[in-house]
């Protein structure tokens, strides 16, 4: 590497302020990582990096195998979590089965506890709320103390402990002298904790198994010569992580109809036997994948590294340049003051890293509302409209067949055609298209919410009034034209929720890529928390402003993410991990190398680890 470039990438500047050649109009990287400023095999050439085409690298069988991991506990999540809404809102049918269904023949919805609206919007938010903030809780002991495969696999016995809890809250005796609400709010809740456990740690699991950390050369069969890029290996492995979730999703298709047509005890026992074969799928895969050990947390000092900016910048620095450099070790000696030993000036530049990243993530709350309607709003407009036998809370499975459909087209055809024309469609571009369709997402709720009011015979209280609910009068329009939204709502995903987790986990410093994923997930407890705030004005006749308020705030947010955020498609994308150990029996699938080492803490702390502490805190 030439001496200008090392001068421009420790200062932190590009290029063309370095004085050097622009890299061209596609992709005009950042060096901020130190894993580019050593030499390795395969490195490639400031000329290389212009001209050479990038591809991704090859996934591990492994990985798949965690995708299907995936796909089986976002199965059983879905599965169940689709129906709470009917389960909790509507009482037992008139003239039904008993168990939950409805006369066949008529509009009416399935029902079981009859508490009503405001309530079903509660259990939901609640249980999302908890699904998405305890990762913070156990993601940090993942990093910490159990490791992530730990926490995932006793997390798939809290939620396996849960089914069946649920499909207890199923049985008709219950049912009918209204006790049926004990094991199934116990279930719920015990869910919730269970994914908590699951979630957070799975896709830095996921990523661990990766093989391709820096920008490197390689030749194709063809002879073509490539930039093998972890960037693009990254976008591939989570846009296959995230196809399988929602293949996984997909299974409230089957809950739906079991609710609709046999009744609440089906509905919640088919989610627990797609889920059986997970423990045995996570045991097969145990000698198989990279297992880091926990290595202690690297929160605290993140917390002293603040104190330095603070201290040495002042509030009033935050977001400005320079704000982080009065934390660089080399910045506190040069000032003569005894030299920080706990950390390295790269661990603060991966500070900074992180702190963008969870930056964006707040963001992303706007973009839940507008893909489902904000609280359990878009359940309530579906139960307005003719449904000729759908369940009602079928349509919302467009959003996750939108992605199935969408997502091999991304990752097989669009992307692919981009890098062949050497267009560089950055994670943050990729995030703001994702806002956009958001946005129109919610813009199609609003527009059906306010037509089905128009012509429901019970006005602005189609989803309320007793003389629709219990007579089963619904507006003329089709349930189906509410695919419409669900569909743009999950197209939407593919573009913000697949690039943040590649964000996650490579801005994080390593002892903390469990916590900045759950940081990312706590975006969506956020958006719940906002839901249950709401729950008493998400119902008649105050709907069309719970999808209408979002869209105008997703419209702005568009456009100020990406103003804020566009020069992160400039840096160049690396990932660098902790060592493979060969007593992980890994060497098979994955073959260690000097790139698999770490670059942001000054001495390994797995040594100390047994002893749960660590030598930097």
């Amino acid at each position: 590497m030439s001496a200008d470039l090392e001068r421009a990438v420790s200062n932190g500047v590009n290029h063309e302020k370095a004085g050097l050649t622009p890299l061209g109009d596609h992709h005009a990287p950042i060096f901020d990582n130190a894993a580019l400023l050593s030499d390795y095999e395969g490195k490639p050439t400031e000329e290389e990096l212009v001209t050479l085409r990038r591809v991704a690298g090859k996934i591990p069988l492994v990985a798949y195998l965690l995708c299907a991991v995936e796909f089986c506990e976002r199965a059983s999540y879905y599965g169940c979590s689709s129906i709470f809404s009917n389960y909790v809102n509507r009482p037992l049918p008139l003239g039904g089965n008993g168990w939950g269904a409805p006369p066949v023949g008529t509009q009416q919805t399935a029902g079981a506890l009859g508490l009503g609206e405001v309530a079903a919007n509660a259990t939901q938010q609640s249980f999302t709320l908890l699904a998405y903030a305890l990762p913070m809780v156990t993601a940090y002991f993942a990093d910490t103390k159990t490791g992530r495969y730990s926490m995932i696999f006793w997390g798939v016995i809290v939620c396996g402990v849960a089914h069946v809890l649920m499909i207890a809250g199923g049985a008709k005796e219950l049912l009918a002298n209204g006790t049926a609400k004990i094991p199934f709010y116990l279930g719920v809740y015990i869910l919730s904790i269970g994914a908590a456990m699951f979630k957070p740690n799975v896709s830095p699991l996921l990523l661990d198994q990766m093989t391709t950390h820096v920008p490197k050369v390689v030749t194709l069969k063809s002879g073509e010569r490539v930039i093998e890029d972890p960037e693009h290996s990254t976008e591939r492995v989570m846009l296959w992580f995230y196809l399988l979730i929602n293949i996984g999703g997909f299974m409230a298709v089957a809950t739906t109809y079991s609710e609709k047509l046999v009744g609440w005890w089906l509905a919640y026992l088919l989610p627990l036997i797609l889920y059986l074969p997970l423990p045995f799928l996570l045991i097969f895969l145990k000698p198989r994948i990279v297992l880091h050990p926990p290595g202690g947390s690297d929160l605290l000092n993140i917390f002293r590294v603040l104190g330095y900016c603070f201290r040495y910048g002042g509030v009033f620095s935050i977001g400005r340049h320079g704000f982080w450099e009065p934390a660089k070790p080399s910045n506190i000696a040069a000032r003569g003051l005894p030299a920080e030993t706990r950390w390295n000036d790269q661990f603060v530049e991966d500070v900074k890293r992180t702190f963008q990243a969870t930056g964006m993530f707040f963001f992303f709350p706007v973009q839940y509302w507008n893909d489902n309607g904000i609280g359990s709003a878009a359940s309530y407009t579906s139960t307005m409209l003719t449904t000729n036998g759908v369940p009602n809370d079928l349509l919302g499975n467009f959003n996750s067949l939108s992605i199935i459909c969408f997502a091999p087209a991304l990752n097989y055809g669009i992307y692919p055609l981009l890098r062949k024309m050497k267009i560089h469609y950055g994670p943050i571009a990729r995030i703001t298209t994702g806002f956009f369709l958001s946005t129109l997402s919610g813009i199609g709720y609003t527009v059906i919410q306010y037509k089905a009011y128009q012509t429901s015979p019970c006005g602005y209280y189609g989803s309320s009034d007793p003389n629709c609910v219990d007579n089963g009068l619904v507006s003329p329009i089709s349930i189906w034209v509410m695919a419409v939204p669900y569909a743009v709502g999950g197209i939407s995903e593919l573009f913000i929720n697949v690039p943040a987790y590649g964000i996650a986990y490579s801005r994080a410093p390593v002892n903390m890529r469990g916590l900045v994923s759950a940081i990312n997930l706590f975006n969506t407890a956020i958006a719940t928390i906002v839901g249950l705030a709401c729950s008493s004005v998400i119902a008649d006749p105050l709907l069309v402003w719970d999808f209408g308020g979002p869209a105008i705030v997703g419209g702005v947010v568009t456009v100020v993410f990406y103003f804020i955020f566009r020069h992160i498609d400039k840096e160049e994308y690396v990932l660098s991990t902790n060592e493979v150990h060969d007593s992980t029996g890994t060497t098979n699938f994955v073959a260690p190398s000097k790139h698999n080492e770490t670059t942001n803490r000054s001495a390994p702390i797995q040594d100390t680890e047994q002893y749960g502490i660590s030598q930097k805190m």
